[in-house]
């Protein structure tokens, strides 16, 4: 009886490396997918920071007459919004973007210090805080920047609401030459004009966080914003971005003074200074004044969404 002959079934060499090949052209097409759908929903995470952020900063203002918060001092050196409006949120978690890469981050945003009345002469200097413009002074509150992004900003409690906890965001005092150490969550311009230097707890500070122009900074703690380049913004001030494009897909989240969340690109968004009556109807910016016009208010350029300027 003749032994009938089984074939053996199996992948030949060249099958298995046509399969091998075939995974490799989709993982290099797939990986790009996930790693954009991952950035999307960190993204979206902290558009919902800023939503919230959003929320608590329209309960203070009407908590207090329309004003927004002001930090705990109005000097070259300090701000604090962040512990102004933790008891609205009750979450330390919100303050932090999930790209933000600052070991033991505390607040990933920056507040816009234009919203801030230097010319008020219902303080006194280095006492009491320089209050902001009601939201009634905005030239448009949708169009006028609240919250911005930044990292760098670590080492301090936003949670803490006891002003001698020297870690609070509360937390302020005195020197003797003038300037205060405390209320260390940022605050800055947006980058233009000689007026870019933002405020943080620089003050002689060696255990805080302090923008890049500065020297003492904490280790590891220099701010920067990580918006991308604002539209006109000037050279001299690219020094405090990380990047010339934003760290959400090459744009940023802002947080607008209506309480409404955009993610923009740099190119759409003014930088710089309150508007100045020296300044021109077509004037968006690169002003070494750092004079600048609200986004599509007076503002010509027609790539100007939002403003750094409230007015």
């Amino acid at each position: 009886m003749m032994q009938t002959m089984q074939s053996k079934n199996g992948f030949t060499l060249i099958e298995l490396l046509v399969v091998i090949a075939i995974i490799a052209i989709l993982a290099a097409i797939l990986f790009p997918v996930f790693a954009t759908a991952r950035e999307k929903a960190r993204q979206s995470a902290c558009a919902s920071n800023f939503k919230q952020m959003g929320l608590a900063m329209i309960q203070y203002t009407q908590d207090y007459d329309e004003q927004p918060p002001d930090g705990v001092t109005r000097t070259n050196s300090a701000s604090g919004w962040a512990g102004q409006i933790y008891p609205y949120l009750k979450s330390a978690k919100v303050y932090v973007c999930p790209d933000d890469q600052t070991p033991g981050a505390s607040c990933s945003y920056v507040y816009n210090r234009n919203t801030q009345n230097e010319t008020a002469t219902n303080f006194t200097r280095w006492v009491t805080n320089w209050p902001t413009f009601p939201l009634s002074q905005y030239a448009n509150v949708s169009k006028t920047i609240l919250l911005a992004e930044v990292t760098g900003s670590a080492g301090y409690d936003v949670s803490s609401q006891d002003p001698n906890n020297t870690k609070s965001d509360l937390y302020l005092t005195a020197h003797s030459g003038g300037g205060f150490t405390g209320g260390f969550s940022p605050d800055g311009k947006g980058g233009a004009g000689d007026d870019y230097d933002p405020d943080s707890a620089n003050y002689s500070s060696t255990d805080q966080p302090c923008w890049a122009e500065s020297t003492g900074c904490a280790a590891g703690f220099t701010l920067k914003y990580v918006t991308g380049y604002p539209s006109a913004s000037l050279a001299v001030a690219h020094q405090l971005f990380t990047s010339p494009t934003g760290v959400h897909s090459g744009g940023a989240n802002y947080l607008l003074a209506d309480g409404h969340v955009k993610w923009l690109m740099g190119s759409q968004v003014s930088a710089g200074g309150n508007s100045s009556s020296t300044a021109g109807a077509g004037d968006c910016g690169n002003d070494v004044t750092g004079s600048i016009w609200a986004a599509n208010t007076k503002c010509t350029n027609p790539g100007a969404v939002i403003t750094w300027s409230i007015y």
